[in-house]
């Protein structure tokens, strides 16, 4: 079932009640009730309803919060660090909040929060894009519910989430809500997206390709035609953070994803249609269509240089936005000629599927089950959710943008590369309102910012034109199905290396096989019943 049929939910306290598992908005008779379904990180005991209807047991606690960041290398070094900077200052003073950031490496983010929480030195709030890692913690015992807190302490995100009853579902795991989010706009749920340079296309006489073939055909030319015209063997057809993503995504065979094939819950990378993503690697791979090194670029540097100094044709990363901006910015510095446009997804044997797309909800906020002081943490949250995200996002007005009919229009995209775009990192939730025609007004008013606002208005529309396959709206979290991910994730990455870099006997078809067998060793058959007993529990609200 697709998201857009999920069932609507009621915008009623009544309805967010029975949701949440707890007493929420206006449920007592009697007001707020007390925060007793989540226990006080300080005594790891149950709070007694009567005392705290009496008493407020944060009271007498320092206003400190700490949460997690993504570190994405933004920050440059006139500007500070990710922990201390103008805006983590900033934060401090408008929120009345003592706040610390705790940076974690955008590509290794849970691996780092893992160490952080088994080590006891996380942050009091943690946050992840991935609701699966959410469900991981909570049945490691590192989280704790945080609907009562929301209950107790909060007005504006009470409101906000009154308002989107919608995102209620992905919140809540076994009748709590274990995080805190707001809802994606269309640029959010849109993600990735591929680019090709419609210059060489021009230049060699080919067709925008629509087909797997006709793309292979067409990155052949890339490689071998000469398209930048120096006379010399060096272009690279296909370049990207997104390479194999795009692969499964064309073929319906996200890994990590469960698809339903004939009313049965099935896990991606044990399909047939994985062992299709695979043959495409190997087949690009072995081709010299792809970068050689692309298995070991793991910030994807390589991938960025190649494709912004104009030696590379097609491009897998983002649909548009600030990342992409740049890089094409960098590009058109080198190669002024240059005419890269977003390229549609393409059909294979198994169908025509849209690239990966994001769940409505944005980031997952979650509660660490050690927090001292969870009513702080609700404050902050509310100040960002009414209005501190906004400065976060759009920098200082007058000084990193202008008002524009309400829309932040940029005013110099230099300055505020290096002294806001790191900010956002901090607006883990925000009360946004988006439509495309936004990124031609938000963009700075010189002519490559708009130029590249039009491509990124272009982008954005081409990346929704196909619908993702999202078969349930949200995987199902229980501990062994946990286990097995976290045990087969690395397996499957050495798996698809050597599928992609041996030949005989590692072929597609040997690399789908030993990941069947290791998913039926670890107990995978069993997952899959757990996992059809939560489809059908669960289906009722898709």
């Amino acid at each position: 079932m697709k998201i857009s049929q999920q069932k609507k939910w009621v915008v009623s306290t009544a309805a967010l009640c029975m949701l949440a598992g707890t007493v929420l908005a206006g449920c007592s008779e009697k007001g707020a009730s007390s925060p007793s379904a989540s226990p006080t990180a300080s005594s790891g005991a149950e709070p007694s309803a009567t005392a705290t209807s009496i008493a407020d047991p944060y009271a007498d606690l320092p206003k400190a919060v700490s949460i997690s960041a993504f570190d994405r290398g933004a920050v440059s070094s006139d500007e500070g660090t990710y922990e201390n900077n103008r805006w983590v200052k900033w934060i401090r003073e408008q929120s009345g909040i003592d706040v610390t950031m705790v940076p974690v490496p955008r590509n290794q983010a849970q691996d780092k929060l893992n160490v952080l929480i088994a080590s006891n030195q996380a942050p009091d709030l943690i946050w992840e894009y991935d609701r699966a890692y959410i469900g991981k913690l909570i049945t490691q015992g590192a989280l704790q519910p945080v609907d009562a807190y929301i209950e107790q302490y909060s007005t504006s995100y009470k409101t906000y989430l009154q308002e989107h009853p919608e995102l209620l579902p992905y919140l809540t795991f076994d009748g709590q809500m274990y995080a805190v989010a707001t809802a994606r706009t269309t640029d959010g749920i849109a993600n990735h997206g591929l680019w090709i340079r419609q210059d060489w296309l021009d230049k060699l006489g080919l067709k925008t390709p629509t087909t797997m073939d006709e793309l292979i055909e067409v990155a052949k030319a890339f490689k071998e035609r000469d398209p930048d015209g120096n006379k010399q063997d060096d272009t690279t057809a296909l370049v990207g953070s997104t390479v194999f993503d795009s692969y499964a995504a064309m073929n319906a065979a996200i890994g990590n994803q469960w698809y339903l094939e004939n009313g049965s819950m099935k896990y991606g990378a044990t399909l047939d249609r994985f062992g299709d993503a695979m043959e495409l690697e190997k087949q690009m791979y072995e081709a010299g269509l792809v970068d050689k090194e692309y298995l070991t670029d793991k910030n994807f540097q390589r991938a960025i240089q190649l494709w912004t100094t104009g030696k590379a044709g097609i491009f897998a990363g983002s649909w548009g936005g600030s990342a992409m901006e740049n890089h094409i910015r960098n590009m058109l510095k080198n190669e002024p000629e240059a005419n890269p446009v977003p390229l549609e997804p393409v059909s294979t044997k198994n169908g025509k599927f849209g690239l990966y797309q994001e769940t409505p909800p944005n980031i997952f906020v979650a509660f660490n089950k050690e927090m001292k002081n969870p009513k702080a943490a609700v404050e902050y949250l509310d100040w960002m959710v009414e209005e501190g995200w906004k400065s976060l996002v759009n920098g200082e007005e007058d000084v990193h943008y202008k008002d524009v009919n309400g829309v932040a229009q940029m005013l110099d995209a230099e300055k505020f590369k290096k002294e806001v775009s790191y900010a956002g990192e901090y607006a883990v939730v925000r009360d946004a309102k988006f439509s495309p025609e936004d990124l031609l007004v938000k963009a700075a008013p010189d002519e490559i910012s708009q130029k590249l606002a039009a491509l990124s208005k272009q982008g954005l529309e081409t990346a929704t034109l196909n619908k993702f396959r999202r078969d349930i709206p949200y995987q199902p979290n229980f501990t062994e199905l946990n286990d097995i991910q976290t045990a087969l994730k690395p397996f499957i990455e050495e798996v698809r290396a050597k599928v992609t870099m041996q030949g005989s006997p590692y072929t597609a078809a040997w690399g789908l096989e030993e990941i069947r067998k290791e998913w039926k060793r670890l107990g995978g058959e069993a997952v899959e019943v757990k996992a059809q007993e939560w489809y059908e529990a669960n289906k009722a609200n898709f």
